[in-house]
């Protein structure tokens, strides 16, 4: 019997170490996903504003060879794709969900940078073409770490060695869900050439030089917008994983301590049995 009840108080303290390690882990979480998801919000917001700039400065030299460039798809069969991951774990179904929609996607014709170790781990046991130089790209990156990889993605693209440049990444839709989705980074969306007011704009020098000057920053900003969602998913996903983990301690530690208790009386009646018992034959 007081092996049991040893055994019991282990399992109590081994639970109760655990409940402050996930307990910890969502106060991280949390925090870190305040100040990533306030960033997304500006930066969505300064995205929308260069989207309509782009729009009106692409209307009425959608035949420019220049600007056809970064519209047109190249002939090419494969895609050069961009995959977001995690690096670190416990952060729920996050990754899971992203390989489930990635899955029967890629081909061998196709070029991958993988962000993220876990994203590695899981695509290096297939057979295609991985580059890993930006799995850690996501510990410390800035708008101009990710103006230098919009370069290398835009160099390659106009080689016309790859179709297309595709981003799959994980999108924010509220504190409990996110889904996978993939992003056409290049050739442009056609929307983007949408007639978007009446009003007349004076560009200087000319339309085809602002716009030339633009397509890159907003190519930037797209990247350094996706990237930073990807952030906000990744901690709001291991936030509420966290915080479950901790409400299944605490149940396991109520069940656990009415099993001690139990065991204890059982114990103590037993004891007072025994001296009774002694007791009566003497």
């Amino acid at each position: 019997m007081s092996q049991g009840l040893t055994k019991t108080k282990r399992r109590i303290q081994s639970v109760t170490s655990t409940k402050k390690i996930t307990k910890a882990m969502e106060l991280v979480a949390t925090v870190k996903l305040k100040r990533w998801k306030d960033n997304m919000e500006n930066i969505l917001q300064y995205l929308n504003s260069m989207e309509d700039i782009i729009s009106s400065c692409a209307s009425g030299i959608d035949n420019d060879v220049e600007v056809n460039e970064f519209k047109t798809f190249k002939s090419a069969k494969g895609k050069l794709y961009v995959i977001v991951t995690s690096t670190l774990g416990l952060c729920g179904g996050y990754n899971y969900n992203l390989f489930k929609f990635i899955n029967n996607k890629l081909t061998k014709e196709d070029k991958i940078f993988v962000v993220g170790t876990k994203g590695f781990s899981k695509l290096s046991h297939e057979d295609l073409s991985l580059d890993d130089k930006y799995l850690s790209f996501l510990d410390k990156f800035n708008y101009q770490s990710v103006s230098l990889f919009r370069q290398e993605l835009l160099n390659l693209y106009l080689t016309g060695e790859y179709k297309e440049v595709v981003l799959v990444s994980t999108t924010y839709k509220n504190s409990l869900t996110f889904i996978p989705t993939e992003k056409r980074i290049l050739p442009l969306d056609n929307s983007l050439s949408k007639e978007v007011s009446n009003v007349d704009i004076i560009f200087e020098p000319s339309q085809k030089e602002v716009l030339s000057l633009i397509i890159p920053k907003y190519l930037d900003t797209l990247l350094y917008g996706k990237l930073t969602e990807a952030l906000v998913c990744e901690q709001a996903s291991r936030r509420n994983a966290m915080d479950n983990a901790t409400d299944n301690a605490e149940e396991l530690l109520d069940k656990l301590k009415i099993e001690f208790n139990k065991a204890r009386q059982q114990a103590i009646t037993q004891e007072i049995t025994e001296v009774v018992g002694g007791s009566i034959n003497k």
